[in-house]
């Protein structure tokens, strides 16, 4: 059998200590597809419902059914952890040419530069906007950071998205949960509703009781859209009380000044969730969902770079 490079450059991976495991597939936007918890078995991420099938079609057993070019990202859509860029939402012109849902990075197979037990180092160039990515990957105890560095490789400057999206679900976000982060102020999607911002953990529009840290038990529905803002450094945690399982997530908020706050908790009877997933993500950005003051907010400089660092961190916490 002839070997294939290629092939074994897209294969996943996994990195782990003694305390996480974070499986990866460079093959398909470098998805950071499972980060677990190994003493408890406790993975984090979610899954969608069509998990199956999206491995399926991931593996060429399947060709994809969706006609339309956002449908057919989400069919393909596994749950986990995406980087969205050079855009994020819906397709939209970037750099002067039509960049798809998500961004090309979310789709593109990236290369496999190195990798070992702890460590990988991965690259993408994208052909949509003259940008290299360069990623670090890299599990430290119970922690994984990742560490990207944005080149503008042309002689104009460029403004795009970048968006981090890690989502939350399965075992985790089963029970009592509760949010909490630096951010200051909660805006809800402009293309949902028509409200003023409001201050955190408020939502806005809801009664005076209405907190946003409590996240809606199973057995709730709910669905909200939108972003957080003001942070002071970049920071926020969910954590489930029943488990003791508690999820931290850090960044630079001088970078991505926002986070995109996405909850399908059963929430939506419409296609494609059907009300069957439960789903939570709180996704650090450089700019808003939407509305007037959206704007592809990252700029780099002609040849510059730019470094992004993201860490989630597990940690245990008394049961009550």
């Amino acid at each position: 059998m002839v070997a294939n490079p290629a092939a074994d450059r897209a294969r996943p991976f996994t990195l782990c200590t003694e305390r996480i495991r974070v499986d990866v597939d460079p093959g398909r936007g470098a998805d950071v597809l499972q980060i677990t918890d190994v003493a408890s078995g406790v993975g984090i991420l979610a899954a969608t419902p069509w998990r199956r099938r999206a491995d399926s079609i991931r593996a060429g057993r399947m060709a994809p059914s969706a006609i339309d070019a956002t449908d057919r990202w989400l069919e393909q859509y596994r749950g986990g952890w995406q980087t969205l860029c050079p855009n994020a939402g819906p397709p939209r012109r970037v750099g002067g040419t039509e960049v798809g849902f998500h961004g090309e990075a979310s789709v593109s197979a990236w290369d496999v530069e190195a990798n070992d037990e702890a460590s990988a180092r991965l690259s993408l160039e994208l052909f949509s906007v003259p940008v290299r990515i360069d990623r670090e990957l890299r599990v430290e105890e119970a922690r994984l950071i990742q560490t990207d560095v944005l080149t503008n490789l042309s002689r104009d400057r460029i403004d795009i998205d970048y968006v981090s999206h890690p989502a939350f679900g399965g075992e985790f976000l089963d029970g009592r949960c509760v949010v909490a982060t630096d951010a200051r102020s909660v805006s809800l999607d402009p293309g949902e509703h028509d409200l003023p911002s409001a201050e955190w953990p408020r939502l806005p529009g809801g009664d005076d009781g209405s907190d946003l840290r409590v996240v809606p038990p199973p057995g709730v529905p709910a669905r909200t859209f939108g972003w957080l803002s003001d942070f002071d450094a970049g920071w926020y945690a969910i954590t489930n009380a029943d488990r003791g399982l508690e999820v931290r997530v850090e960044w630079d908020a001088r970078t991505l000044p926002h986070a995109w706050w996405w909850q399908e908790l059963n929430g939506s009877p419409e296609h494609p969730w059907f009300g069957r997933a439960r789903i939570m993500a709180i996704e650090p950005a450089s700019t808003t969902t939407s509305g007037s003051g959206r704007a592809a907010s990252l700029s780099l400089e002609p040849t510059a770079q730019t470094r992004i660092e993201i860490s989630v961190a597990l940690s245990t916490t008394a049961n009550r």
